[in-house]
């Protein structure tokens, strides 16, 4: 009876076994695909973040390059100071005598252009400092457009990913209980054969 059991329950087992196996394959080739997945996904969403960041630099860039010529064509090329640099170079012109001519009105000349060019400077300053706050307000919105894109394309890998590996899991626990009752079995088997094979070298004497 055991050895029928045994018999039995070994085929079972080993039946199961070997189903168990072949889906343990295609589990991993799932899982393999799944892995492949995700890392293109993050390659490409990484691609497109850096993409954008670069894009957003170089417009920051040509908004203060623009607005830097902007303003000193307009502050520093108004008529008045085009006039008043005009009246500097003939007033600091040196004569026979190692004089300028007017040193007391290239002074003033010379004041009244710094005193343009500090307000020039806080002009470009100005906008340059609005150009960096909006440079970041744009880059969290990228930052933002970017989380959309990973909750929406990466995300749902990630789950099917981690889904196939806790199938896998389950599957490697019933691989070994199919292979421990496999094991059972053949022991079973090879008991009762022993038990029922005759002892030809036993009490004859």
């Amino acid at each position: 009876m055991g050895f029928l059991l045994g018999a039995y329950g070994k085929l079972a087992a080993g039946s199961r076994y070997r189903s168990l196996q072949a889906r343990m394959m295609r589990i991993q080739s799932k899982i393999r695909r799944a892995t492949r997945d995700v890392a293109n996904m993050e390659k490409m969403i990484d691609r497109q973040q850096k993409s954008m960041e670069q894009q957003l630099t170089l417009q920051n860039t040509v908004a203060k390059q623009t607005a830097q010529q902007v303003i000193m064509g307009t502050v520093m090329g108004g008529a008045d100071i085009l006039k008043a640099q005009e009246d500097l170079a003939k007033a600091s012109v040196v004569g026979e005598d190692g004089k300028m001519v007017d040193p007391k009105l290239a002074a003033t000349l010379s004041q009244q252009i710094s005193s343009k060019q500090q307000e020039a400077s806080q002009y470009i300053s100005q906008m340059n400092a609005q150009a960096d706050t909006q440079l970041a307000l744009n880059k969290q919105q990228i930052e933002n457009q970017i989380e959309m894109m990973r909750d929406q394309w990466l995300e749902p890998l990630k789950d099917e990913e981690d889904s196939l590996q806790l199938e896998k899991d389950t599957l490697e626990s019933q691989i070994q209980v199919a292979k421990a009752d496999y094991e059972a079995c053949q022991k079973m088997e090879q008991a009762d054969v022993k038990m029922l094979t005759p002892n030809y070298t036993g009490g004859q004497g």
